[in-house]
């Protein structure tokens, strides 16, 4: 059965490629890829196909901008939470070698440059998972289950001299490490009797140990404080708060307990990082409700509310994450954000027949709307239009954000009916599903969704974006768009 959350990757492929047929004009088509795979490594992520994640799982090597093509070398299972030691080569990660057997994962230590053969370092059958670094990377600290008690551990980089490092109170568990250099401390995630979660802290070598937070005003199981990461001066720690209504970035003091609140969705969060110049921070990010679903790579400003996506593609669960020290920042000034005249566009169908309308209909959601009929495609009626945009500016890579808005509505529902907004990625030659949502009625409805993703530009500039009606097979159905808005934020640009 297919959960709802999941994205449709079959149907979405065959809509997004199908032939482009009459334009309605503006500028061209290119499609070269900006493609760098020899882009400075600045993330490491570990991610799933939500659809089949033990079959397709991989850790990933990108540059913060989505660009590069590094993977590590991975064998049959899951692969979670790598995190690459202080020599920038060697990593460590969980794997779960049995689909959806949490017992199953076991940590791996393995490399960025293929110098030296996997190695296995825990084999039990029970949980060994969430893996650090201690700051010399002569030992790794992880969570790990003994005789049913879920406690903190360290054993040295071949996997030998495993011992305890902490041990919970009974019927309590420990989770979720992680272990500053320039404290040297170590902060991880407690669930009490009742599955709530706190932070606590303590000193390397284990001493010391104390709770930090109350894990707000939740209770029960999966709610709490959890992910707790440090800043790389060990002097605020970032983690997630997790309630029965949704989820909370938050950061906190370790010398007081003071907690920020600073971003709150319906959905989820989880794997936050500070971003080593301390500008943003790095997390996983899923809003359902938004037509967002899977657990996706995304940042916000130190400072800011907006998040952005880095990762909009929809396939791809998030399952670890790690930031590397030669990490960019973000640029220091920035032009006002500008928005795109469609008006300029080329928009092309992209699947069904034209009924009626011109692109200045597109402009606003003024009810002015763009009709296209569906056509029937393997027991699917399917509509949609491309609208590819040229980017003002000199550089593809100038583009720092871009904040995309669609109001469409069709005017038949019911079964597995599918609104969805795509980009093109010419890196992998495919249509990214962004945001996709079930219409609860034959009224507008509005996708929106903010990316940084220099992967789904080209090298002539171009941004191109797919609206779709995708519907059950039956009587003949009408897609009518209002609006498709691009709104560029860039690095100032000289006078044209």
């Amino acid at each position: 059965m297919r959960l709802p959350w999941q994205p449709r990757p079959r149907l979405a492929t065959i809509a997004c490629a199908l032939a482009a047929g009459c334009s309605l004009g503006g500028g061209g088509d290119g499609s070269t890829p900006i493609g760098n795979v020899n882009a400075t490594p600045e993330v490491l992520a570990c991610r799933a196909r939500v659809d089949e994640p033990f079959r397709f799982a991989e850790i990933v090597v990108r540059d913060a901008r989505n660009l590069g093509g590094k993977r590590v070398s991975d064998r049959t299972g899951s692969e979670r939470r790598a995190r690459l030691h202080p020599d920038g080569n060697r990593v460590v990660f969980a794997r779960e070698r049995s689909a959806g057997a949490a017992s199953s994962r076991d940590l791996f230590l393995s490399s960025l440059d293929g110098s030296f053969v996997e190695q296995r370092l825990t084999s039990n059958q029970t949980i060994d998972d969430e893996p650090c670094w201690s700051p010399d990377g002569t030992r790794i600290l992880f969570s790990g289950d003994r005789e049913g008690v879920r406690a903190l551990r360290t054993m040295r980089v071949d996997g030998s001299e495993e011992q305890v490092l902490l041990t919970p109170p009974a019927g309590f568990g420990d989770g979720e490490p992680d272990w500053n250099g320039n404290s040297q401390r170590i902060v991880w995630s407690r669930a009490d009797l009742d599955g709530h979660h706190r932070l606590w802290l303590a000193n390397a070598d284990g001493s010391g140990s104390l709770p930090l937070t109350d894990g707000g005003a939740g209770s029960g199981p999966d709610t709490g404080d959890f992910a707790p990461a440090f800043a790389p001066a060990g002097d605020r720690i970032v983690f997630v708060r997790r309630s029965s209504t949704g989820a909370t970035l938050c950061f906190c003091d370790p010398a007081t307990g003071a907690v920020e609140l600073r971003l709150t969705t319906a959905g989820a969060l989880d794997t936050p990082r500070f971003a080593p110049p301390m500008d943003r921070v790095l997390f996983g990010l899923a809003e359902p409700a938004a037509g967002r679903s899977a657990l996706r790579l995304a940042m916000l400003p130190i400072a800011g509310d907006r998040p952005t996506l880095l990762w909009p593609d929809e396939r791809w669960q998030l399952t670890g994450l790690d930031l590397m020290p030669a990490f960019r920042a973000l640029p220091g000034e920035l032009a006002a954000p500008r928005t795109l005249d469609i008006e300029k566009a080329t928009v092309e169908l992209a699947a069904g027949g034209f009924v009626w309308g011109v692109r200045r209909d597109l402009a606003a959601a003024d009810g002015a709307e763009m009709r296209v009929g569906t056509t029937s495609f393997d027991v699917r009626e399917i509509a949609g239009i491309n609208c590819i945009f040229d980017l003002p500016v000199q550089d593809p890579e100038d583009v720092v954000e871009l904040r995309i808005r669609a109001v469409a509505r069709v005017d038949r529902i019911g079964g597995d009916s599918v609104l969805r907004m795509s980009i093109h990625n010419p890196v992998d030659g495919r249509f990214d599903t962004a945001v996709e949502l079930t219409p609860t009625g034959t009224g507008a409805e509005t996708m929106t969704f903010s990316s940084a993703s220099l992967r789904h530009l080209t090298r002539e500039k171009q941004l191109r974006v797919t609206v779709i009606a995708d519907l059950p097979h039956g009587d003949d159905a009408n897609l009518d768009v209002d609006l498709v808005e691009v709104v560029m934020v860039s690095t100032p640009q000289p006078p044209q």
